[in-house]
């Protein structure tokens, strides 16, 4: 086939070199020869030759890289390692390229944080953002004499995923977006200093109402028919998702090492109660600036708005920077804080109210079934969720390539999780041009930036993105492989990953005129040569 396909390309180019000449004949045939006369030297240079692949019309260099493109990914998809189980769909421009098993559901891994990321963004907007406050009852602030308050401070979370100290968010080793726990407490204590309170006769005390049902961790939840957990305790113990809790501090983890690298994760102690040890950090950052606070830190519910004086409070990051710290650091924890502020926007912020109302937003968005899609939480940890390589992209290109969504998503070989998965290199492309075209025109170099999220577990391996060509073709792509250890024999950032990066990333392998670096060179001055008497 592709053979063929250069064999009418070259053809193509010859056609329109004779016709030219020909119609050329016929124009000057009746003309006057005139007298010959000396033209001089030449006003223009025209550098590109008449057969040049640059003069190739686009109706034929279409073909010519849409059959390279599937090849590349048909070789791909055929690799040894690539097991039974496994979906691919690859779209050009929002059409169909290549759909193996594209219906297929799968356990996606971290692709789930892709639906997470679509669905938190559809509900609540990219510029939505989360409040952390501190109250006092105004008519205990009302009374207070002597320097003296007598009542409690409530602190009050709504849910932030990303609420931070600063020993904390300064351990990675890339900027996070992040809310700055410490601001509150500096805000609370200046507030209170102003008004003349030195001591208060009370405790600070942890609202996570938002979430009633503080659920922590869902090992201990239990998925029929298969009798088994939705998370395994596993993914507990060695902290690859943190105590979640609508008051939650540095992920709800009491102490942390220097680094934030993957080996020392397991070096995190988590916190038994995270709402109460949030509380129990403002109070010591509270009486570090001078005021007392009497009691231990505890937990409360507090009263209605309307009996209650603000003494700060922080907001986070928009929401579109919350979204791309998780997809782009793979982060768990924002993920299933983000599926439990879905939930609590619908029928409740628990799993299971929560993965059923994203199902049904999914429904909404896409305008399609979710039949044998199956939602267990936010981050992809679950071994019970099942995605199809075709939702994936279908979310993928509805969000469109300048969307947070894809924006937010980790730069190969650059950024986040993929910073250090490099593309594969393109094997040379002789087929897809006459002998003497540029090289830079196969294809054989990644010209731009590939946006992906890559899912690892035991059993699975996958990754999911959008790149822009150079040409302007928008190349959206999602492959999910699932196989009983699996990762075991492939590791991390696999040639699978790696081949179906350089597949996409490489488009266009062919001319396209849409390309100015395959538009016919323009004319130019020719060099005129001068005697220098040397």
């Amino acid at each position: 086939m592709r053979r063929i396909l250069v064999s009418i390309l070259l053809a193509a180019l010859a056609t329109t070199a004779v016709g030219s000449y020909v119609q050329a004949r016929r124009i000057n045939a009746d003309s006057d020869p005139g007298w010959a006369v000396d033209a001089g030297p030449p006003q223009m240079v025209v550098d590109t030759p008449l057969l040049s692949v640059r003069r190739t019309p686009s109706w034929l260099s279409g073909p010519v890289t849409e059959a390279r493109l599937s090849e590349r990914l048909s070789d791909m998809a055929e690799l040894p390692s690539a097991p039974p189980q496994t979906c691919l769909a690859v779209y050009r421009n929002g059409e169909p390229v290549l759909l193996e098993q594209a219906e297929v559901p799968l356990v996606p891994s971290s692709l789930m944080k892709i639906v997470t990321a679509a669905v938190i963004l559809e509900t609540a907007g990219s510029e939505a953002t989360f409040s952390t406050e501190a109250f006092v009852r105004s008519a205990d602030l009302t009374a207070a004499s002597g320097g003296v308050l007598t009542g409690d401070i409530f602190l009050v979370g709504r849910g932030d995923p990303v609420l931070s100290t600063v020993s904390y968010i300064r351990r990675f080793p890339e900027p996070m977006a992040h809310t700055d726990f410490t601001d509150l407490a500096v805000q609370a204590s200046a507030s209170l200093r102003d008004r003349g309170i030195a001591r208060v006769e009370g405790r600070v005390l942890a609202d996570e109402s938002r979430f009633p049902e503080a659920e922590r961790d869902y090992s201990g939840q239990i998925v029929q028919p298969s009798n088994q957990p939705i998370w395994k305790q596993s993914y507990v113990n060695s902290n690859q998702v943190g105590p979640l809790s609508a008051l939650l501090l540095n992920d709800g983890y009491v102490s942390f090492p220097a680094s934030a690298d993957y080996a020392s994760r397991r070096q995190n102690v988590r916190a038994t109660d995270p709402a109460l040890h949030t509380a129990q950090v403002l109070d010591g950052l509270i009486e570090s600036r001078g005021i007392l606070v009497s009691a231990p830190a505890g937990k409360g519910t507090a009263p209605a708005r309307s009996e209650l004086f603000s003494l700060g409070s922080v907001e986070s990051p928009p929401m579109a920077e919350i979204v791309a710290r998780m997809l782009r650091y793979s982060d768990n924890t924002t993920a299933e804080m983000l599926l439990k502020d879905i939930g609590r926007r619908f029928s409740g912020s628990a799993r299971a109210e929560a993965v059923t109302d994203v199902q049904d937003v999914l429904e909404r968005l896409l305008g399609v079934s979710t039949t044998g899609i199956a939602i267990a939480d936010g981050s992809g940890l679950s071994l019970h969720n099942r995605l199809t390589c075709d939702l994936i992209t279908r979310l993928l290109l509805q969000a469109g390539p300048d969307s947070p969504l894809v924006k937010g998503l980790a730069v190969v070989g650059e950024s986040g999780t993929l910073r250090d998965c490099e593309a594969e290199s393109q094997p040379s492309d002789e087929t897809t041009t006459p002998a003497t075209a540029d090289a830079a025109l196969t294809g054989d170099s990644l010209d731009g930036p590939v946006w992906a999220k890559s899912g690892t577990l035991n059993d699975v391996s996958a990754i999911a993105g959008v790149t822009e060509a150079r040409n302007g073709d928008v190349l959206t792509f999602a492959l999910i492989s699932n196989r009983e250890g699996l990762i075991f024999d492939l590791g991390f950032c696999n040639d699978l990953q790696r081949g179906l990066i350089s597949a996409a990333a490489g488009h266009p392998y062919g001319p396209s005129s849409a390309d100015a670096l395959l538009h016919p060179r323009p004319a130019r001055a020719p060099v005129v040569a001068t005697d220098t008497g040397q």
